[in-house]
């Protein structure tokens, strides 16, 4: 049990375990509004690191889903190991895996890289929702680090 000292550690407190959920538009206007929605949360977060890979994330499984439906919602939260977990909800019934193969659009392949792990369940009162987790393998090194390691070989 913690105990909260000041309102400014309650509100960064509160922050860390916010939950964002938007619907989205049948509208190419929602990659944008995704976009948004994932640097808000990181912001927040404090987990700016995984900001390539979650908004990739995001914004592949939104495509897919927008693919199939015209309503889709997203939903980011925060693990209490620092991941990012990206779900997309939509009215299909269908394997993602499927999907991708029969359509030209987005695949599943970028999902599969940039996350740690991704999956997908059928709801009982219709849709489905994909997930990925980004994690460790979502955060980008800094390029200080990179040069460093590159020196010492």
């Amino acid at each position: 049990m913690s105990i909260v000292t000041s309102a400014g550690e309650k509100a960064a407190q509160q922050s860390e375990h916010r939950v964002y959920w938007l619907p989205l538009p049948p509208h190419p206007v929602a990659v944008d509004q995704v976009s948004l929605l994932v640097e808000m949360a990181l912001t927040a977060w404090r987990t700016l690191g995984r900001g390539d890979s979650v908004r990739l994330v995001a914004v592949e499984l939104v495509e897919n889903a927008m693919q199939v439906s015209d309503a889709v919602d997203i939903t980011l939260s925060r693990q209490d190991d620092g991941a990012v977990l990206v779900e997309v909800w939509d009215t299909s019934e269908t394997s993602p895996d499927h999907q991708a193969a029969r359509t030209d659009g987005p695949s599943l392949p970028l999902v599969k890289t940039r996350s740690d792990d991704w999956g997908w369940r059928l709801h009982d009162d219709g849709g489905r929702t994909v997930w990925a987790i980004v994690g460790d393998r979502g955060v980008s090194t800094p390029v200080s680090a990179q040069n460093a390691r590159r020196r010492k070989r």
